[in-house]
């Protein structure tokens, strides 16, 4: 049983909902610009979608682990909305239109790092930014960010950054901050 219209819109691109629309009006009227709108869509498919590339791990080649570019752009702007919310993995991955399990493969896949990793790469980012460029407290910077205490805020910069927050303020107000980033 097909999918309701509302739910097939939300899980295609809009330029490809666009030419499929398009492709079904002419479809229906059979009308002269059927070939046009076929020729279209098949064209913005090929550009827009492509074959995951062959692995040779063994496991099965017919299997789609890459996100479409479309997916890749709407989980990132969902997660980079969230910083301050609590985030569920599956609630992304099904306005991603998949499974959690293979939303998290394929996220990985295309971005090297796991959703939450690449989220809270992002956090930090903000952080060094705040950082660098204001005097709030540690501690404020770190609830700017989205975490729940100083404690846990300065454990993951450390662990991103390679120095505590307090030290990259400093460098940064130095200009050293090129050294903390590369060692």
């Amino acid at each position: 049983m097909p999918a309701p219209a509302h739910q097939v819109a939300t899980m295609l691109a809009p330029q490809t909902h666009r030419l499929v629309r398009q492709l079904m009006e002419e479809l229906e009227s059979q009308g002269d610009g059927l070939h046009q709108a076929s020729q279209r869509l098949c064209q913005h498919l090929l550009e827009h979608y492509r074959l995951p590339e062959p692995r040779n791990d063994g496991a099965d080649t017919g299997e789609r682990l890459a996100l479409a570019p479309w997916q890749e752009r709407k989980a990132k702007d969902i997660l980079a909305g969230s910083l301050l919310s609590r985030l569920y993995i599956a609630d992304v991955a099904e306005q991603c239109g998949l499974s959690r399990s293979h939303f998290s493969r394929a996220f990985k896949q295309a971005t090297g790092l796991a959703p939450r990793e690449w989220a809270l790469r992002l956090r930090i980012d903000r952080a060094r930014e705040l950082l660098a460029s204001g005097d709030a407290p540690i501690s404020q910077v770190g609830q700017e960010c989205g975490f729940a205490d100083q404690s846990h805020f300065c454990r993951s910069f450390r662990k991103l950054a390679g120095c505590t927050p307090n030290r990259w303020r400093q460098a940064s107000r130095v200009g050293g901050t090129q050294e903390l980033a590369s060692s």
